[in-house]
């Protein structure tokens, strides 16, 4: 069976880190080098990485001459995955088609009944289930694969077992990153799963934090720099220093190997899993910024999000970060349950005094298997859903919600007064220059959207030359 894992292209180019990346698709990196160590062929096509349109996109899948064709999506591009699997079967039918990624984890029978053209899907973690299923597709009399999903002829939902996580991570190859094209960015996932419970995150991975070992990530790093020649890493797990003293084993192999001369790098982590001595080191192994999931300021909602966290904590977390000269990027949330103005406001000015180098203030977004998606679908917490399109799920330039008494639009007006105001309140007039450059076709995505303008930016490989994108500061 030949295998093709591919990113489909991007809905509209609003957000250039995520639209038109600098960085391949992690998830089908790993996916391609576990299907390759089993002696699968295994071909990738990474539309957005690549910045191809659909028909360029096709035409790749079907020059590979591939048995099966796998799709990995976030909720909000769900829908532009499902219109790539319809327009390759359009083109040949005997393709088989299957999806997988956290929103088919979290919704699998909704996902194939709502996009009928992913003939099958792999609920959880895919890499052992997608090599059971090359095995399977061939072979129907087989039980069915742990994780494998689809809908019958006769309209039944049939799912195998659930599957379960690989708990050892250092027996997983590396990413088949040799398969795309050499990238300045790679984002690296040194562990899978996360302890906290917040109740707008599904936590796909769990709460058993799985990590690789550091001499792990060193060979992974060499094996990039073989091949290609990154100025940055992104170390992409959920909570990167969640096991300190393993972060501290892989500054120092990073510094015993030189690598801080060849990239910086950047992570994200939970405000209780940061101290003095780690920060330091991480800045001596070339740690530019690191992102903290703050959301609020207020103790009791940050208990009752699942944060495992409060101000107190917040503010040591930041004062660390600062005395060791590491840029930090802050994520809030507007929407909590039961937000109004008053409150989203005490949020943006506790923003404003925690005055990160980068502030982000997204919307809350009702994901499928979350809490929050509960409750938005009960009513509960005062939300009204807005739309049931997959695309609207996004947290910067969304649509999925609102309140009784805080509509959309007030939101999207807040989200704008937030980030002006982190800049202004604190005199910072050229940090919001820089800011509003690096990230103009997002402002100009915002301000559009509140002044109630048709913002048509979908997405044409031709767009690319005239836009000029520059991915390179959007994400220091």
């Amino acid at each position: 069976m030949k295998v093709v894992l591919v990113n489909p292209p991007p809905y509209q180019l609003v957000e250039p880190y995520y639209d038109t990346p600098p960085y391949p698709r992690t998830a089908i990196a790993f996916l391609a080098g576990y299907l390759r160590q089993h002696d699968v062929d295994v071909g990738v096509v990474d539309c957005k990485y690549d910045r191809l349109n659909y028909s360029d996109g096709i035409q790749k899948v079907l020059e590979l001459s591939p048995d099966i064709v796998g799709f990995t999506a976030f909720s909000n591009e769900i829908v532009q995955a499902a219109q790539f699997a319809t327009l390759l079967k359009d083109r040949e039918p005997r393709i088989i088609t299957l999806v997988g990624g956290v929103h088919f984890t979290a919704i699998p029978e909704q996902t194939l009944r709502e996009f009928p053209d992913f003939e099958f899907g792999i609920a959880g973690e895919g890499e052992e289930s997608l090599v059971e299923f090359t095995c399977y597709v061939g072979n129907k009399n087989t039980e069915i694969p742990a994780g494998v999903c689809f809908v019958d002829k006769a309209g039944t939902f049939k799912r195998g077992p659930e599957r379960v996580p690989i708990r050892d991570q250092d027996t997983l190859p590396n990413p088949a990153w040799d398969l795309f094209r050499p990238a300045d960015e790679y984002i690296l996932h040194t562990s899978r799963g996360c302890p906290f419970a917040c109740t707008f995150c599904m936590n796909p991975n769990g709460r058993l934090v799985r990590p690789r070992s550091p001499e792990s990530v060193i060979g992974e790093l060499d094996y990039i720099y073989s091949f290609a020649n990154p100025s940055r890493i992104f170390f992409g797990d959920e909570i990167f220093t969640v096991k300190k003293d393993r972060i501290r084993h892989l500054c120092q192999l990073l510094i015993e190997h030189g690598y801080p001369e060849r990239f910086s790098w950047k992570c994200q982590t939970h405000v209780a899993c940061i101290d003095q001595d780690l920060a330091d080191l991480m800045k001596k192994s070339n740690c530019r910024t690191t992102g903290l999931g703050i959301e609020s300021g207020d103790d009791m909602l940050l208990m009752n999000m699942g944060k495992s966290t409060n101000a107190k904590l917040i503010w040591d977390a930041v004062r660390v970060l600062k005395r060791a000269k590491i840029k930090f990027e802050s994520y809030f949330i507007l929407g909590q349950p039961n937000e109004t103005m008053e409150s989203a406001k005490r949020t943006i000015d506790f923003a404003v005094k925690l005055n990160p180098d980068i502030p982000i203030l997204g919307i809350m977004v009702p994901y499928p298997g979350t809490k929050i998606a509960e409750m938005v679908a009960k009513g509960e917490g005062g939300y009204k859903r807005l739309s049931a399109n997959w695309n609207d799920y996004n947290k910067q330039f969304g649509n999925s919600i609102e309140f009784e008494d805080l509509s959309r639009w007030r939101l999207e007006l807040l989200q704008l007064y937030g980030y002006l105001k982190v800049f202004l309140a604190n005199g910072r007039f050229l940090d919001l220059a820089r800011f509003a450059w690096n990230y103009r076709f997002e402002g100009f995505a915002l301000v559009s959207k509140i002044l109630g303008l048709k913002l048509n930016r979908k997405f044409d490989s031709t767009m690319i030359n005239s836009l000029a994108l520059d991915t390179k500061n959007q994400r220091p």
